[in-house]
């Protein structure tokens, strides 16, 4: 017996450095089963190793804090493979409660309210411990029993939800719970003297890791593996706010290697001119002058026959108070290159410069639009939302042409090229709420409403001065203000009537219907009839009145899309 709870703790221990090796993501909760699992299982090595009965019940308390903790970190596991999150309150109360219900076992050899007069003996060499159990004996298998159906509530929960679960991995989490949980009452009621729970707290600690593994490895943030990449290639000086030097990263260390000799607090002295002039001077400008985004403008500067553009960004506290600043240093040079070539084409290459261009364009209408779709695949109850609005804009733009608003055809194209980028802004929102598959509290939907704001924010700093002016403010009007209403009950700025863009306008009621027409989480798909009902009676309080009258007659080509798309 005493090999078998040797191989054990070898075994849980072996566990616990490849947990270590292989986890990206650090998953605090498994580390912690693993730690409990290695301790509780020395403290049943430790039992058949006892002598007497001072040793044997110090090693008594080492093993059961698997039985005290394991239930319910299991429990946790169960819940973030099906994406449930445990409010912090309640994660630390039931801390605290099985914390106290191993202060209980802690009380054994000392009173008698967890083991009643506890004796040493040993068979074939193994150390055990003969005992009446206590009256907090209880709280045990309470916990144990309550941890399972909890997590069996959570499971069903969950698969009601149709949330995204692997279902094959929850099953055999769960049955692998029940097993445990079942050996150990078989073992306590038939009184079986051989402890099998080492093994039991092993193969548990195994099929989490397992299937956590696999889980984190499938739902990678792969937004945040890109960003990191190309943070890897800009050079990074951070200055408090007395502009004295307070680090820098690698990448920045190449560009100028002087910098390894600055005193991190101090000011930088001993610069050479060329950093002085194109690091330096750019930042004592802009410590001087208000913070805006129009202020901020790249220095260009070139170094080593390469160019570089510097940029300088403040760092704000808690109150939007500035407290130091971060100068980006980025490496354009094959940026200017490509437009060095540019400008030597001739006349002879006017055509193909026409053709590269529409290229250009195609390539870079895909590319914003796979960066909606990449934001819309966090989204777990808008899917083909931002294709099917896309569309509906231009059936509505070719309706509105048609009408005696007298728009600009050039306009309603901006208009349509547009409509990909309204939800933008979701990717700053929180994948708790964005993939959260049933109605918004108060709190949460006021932290959804913040996306139009971000995205507009976003579609500028990626268009300016990349895309014609009009382009930009088309498409920053259609990201930040497609929620407002007519009526003033919008959101983000409350805009009433004409206040509000006419591009927003348009998004509006293409955003709206679809969002009528499409299932979501929390509603089945309207018929067309009720939607376009809806649209109709909200005329004046929620849409423009003359666009609803021009989108009301797109209902024949507004079915048919809808009809062949499903």
């Amino acid at each position: 017996m005493i090999g078998f709870y040797m191989c054990c703790f070898i075994i849980s221990f072996c566990l616990f450095v490849f947990q270590i090796v292989i986890d990206r993501r650090k998953s605090v909760n498994q580390y912690i089963m693993l730690v409990c699992v290695i301790i509780a299982n020395g403290g049943y090595l430790a039992q058949a190793c006892s002598q007497n009965l001072s040793e044997i019940l110090l090693a008594v308390k080492l093993s059961y804090v698997g039985g005290c903790f394991l239930p319910m970190l299991f429990f946790q596991t169960i819940c973030e493979i099906c994406h449930v999150k445990i409010r912090t309150a309640l994660k630390n109360t039931l801390y605290i409660f099985q914390m106290l219900a191993y202060g209980a076992v802690c009380t054994v050899g000392i009173t008698d309210l967890y083991y009643v007069n506890p004796e040493f003996y040993t068979e074939n060499g193994v150390g055990h411990v003969m005992k009446t159990y206590g009256p907090l004996h209880i709280l045990l298998p309470f916990t144990m029993y309550g941890y399972v159906i909890a997590a069996i509530i959570t499971a069903l929960y969950s698969l009601r939800k149709k949330r995204s679960v692997n279902k094959k991995s929850l099953m055999i989490l769960l049955f692998f719970f029940l097993v445990a949980t079942v050996s150990y009452a078989v073992q306590k009621l038939l009184k079986i003297n051989v402890e099998i729970t080492p093994i039991i707290y092993t193969v548990l600690v195994l099929a989490s890791m397992i299937y956590v593994h696999q889980s984190n490895f499938y739902t990678v943030n792969e937004n945040e593996d890109i960003v990191k990449k190309q943070l890897n290639k800009v050079g990074f000086i951070t200055f408090n706010s007395n502009l004295r030097y307070m680090g820098c990263n690698d990448v920045a260390g190449k560009i100028f290697p002087e910098i390894v000799d600055f005193k991190l607090g101090c000011p930088v002295e001993n610069a050479s001119e060329e950093f002085k002039t194109n690091v330096t001077d750019v930042l004592k400008h802009y410590a001087h002058i208000t913070h805006s985004e129009s202020e901020r403008k790249a220095r260009s500067f070139q170094k080593d026959g390469r160019r570089y553009e510097c940029v300088v960004h403040p760092l704000l506290n808690f109150r939007k108070s500035c407290k130091g600043y971060t100068v980006e240093i980025r490496d354009e040079t094959d940026h200017y290159r490509a437009l060095e070539l540019s400008e030597n084409f001739n006349k002879k290459l006017a055509d193909d410069v026409d053709k590269k261009t529409k290229q250009i364009r195609d390539i870079q209408q895909k590319t914003i639009l796979g960066m909606a779709q990449m934001v819309e695949s966090r989204d777990l109850s808008t899917g083909g939302h931002i294709r099917r609005t896309s569309e509906v804009v231009r059936i509505f733009s070719r309706k509105l042409l048609q009408s005696d608003m007298d728009f600009d055809p050039q306009f309603l194209d901006l208009v349509i090229r547009s409509a990909p980028m309204h939800d933008l802004g979701k990717i700053g929102v929180d994948d708790a709420i964005l993939r959260k598959q049933s109605r918004f509290t108060d709190e949460e939907y006021s932290k959804m409403k913040v996306h139009s704001e971000i995205g507009a924010e976003i579609v500028r700093k990626v268009l300016t001065d990349v895309e014609e002016k009009e382009f930009v403010e088309v498409a920053s009007n259609v990201a930040h203000y497609h929620h407002e209403k007519v009526n003033g009950k919008g959101y983000p700025d409350g805009l009433t009537g004409d206040q509000i863009p006419v591009e927003a306008r348009i998004m509006a009621l293409a955003d709206v219907f679809d969002a009528l027409v499409s299932k979501r989480c929390y509603k089945e798909a309207f018929s067309f009839d009720k939607a376009f009902e809806i649209i109709k009676n909200d005329s004046g309080s929620h849409f423009d009145k003359k666009l609803t009258e021009v989108f009301l007659q797109c209902r024949p080509e507004l079915e048919q899309f809808y009809s062949s798309d499903v």
